[in-house]
């Protein structure tokens, strides 16, 4: 696997994950961009939001599920480029579908999780609530 490939598949499992969450899951976008982790007060914090956060979280996890064997079966480069295409545009496809919550919300919220244990914990709180 090449330097370009890895960098691709970094791109897809890496960066917008909740770091207390065991689901691993993952924001492309949050990937692609090298900006500085957003601070919590650039989005909305209240329970709705990080409901609808932990809706499209689960959604995101899905498709991450859904790819990750297909990803690492591709027998090129170059078909694990386009599953990665269409795994991004289909996590893209689960946060919008979410009420209330742009791509950009999900991604602040995940990279902010990251570095904030309290919020961690509180997201993981919900994951739990909505899985059981």
């Amino acid at each position: 696997m090449t330097m370009k490939t890895n960098r691709s598949l970094k791109a897809f499992f890496l960066s917008a994950s909740v770091a207390a969450l065991s689901l691993g899951t993952v924001a492309p976008l949050a990937a692609q961009t090298a900006a500085p982790v957003p601070q919590a007060s650039e989005v909305e914090m209240s329970d709705a939001k990080l409901e609808a956060f932990v809706t499209a979280l689960l959604g995101v996890e899905e498709v991450r599920v859904d790819y990750t064997p297909q990803i690492e079966a591709a027998g090129s480069e170059e078909e694990q480029a386009e599953l990665v295409n269409q795994a991004n545009a289909e996590i893209i496809e689960k946060i919008d579908a979410v009420p209330d919550l742009t791509v950009d919300e999900y991604v602040t919220i995940a990279q902010v999780a990251q570095q904030d244990q309290e919020l961690g914990a509180r997201i993981a709180m919900m994951v739990e609530a909505q899985t059981n």
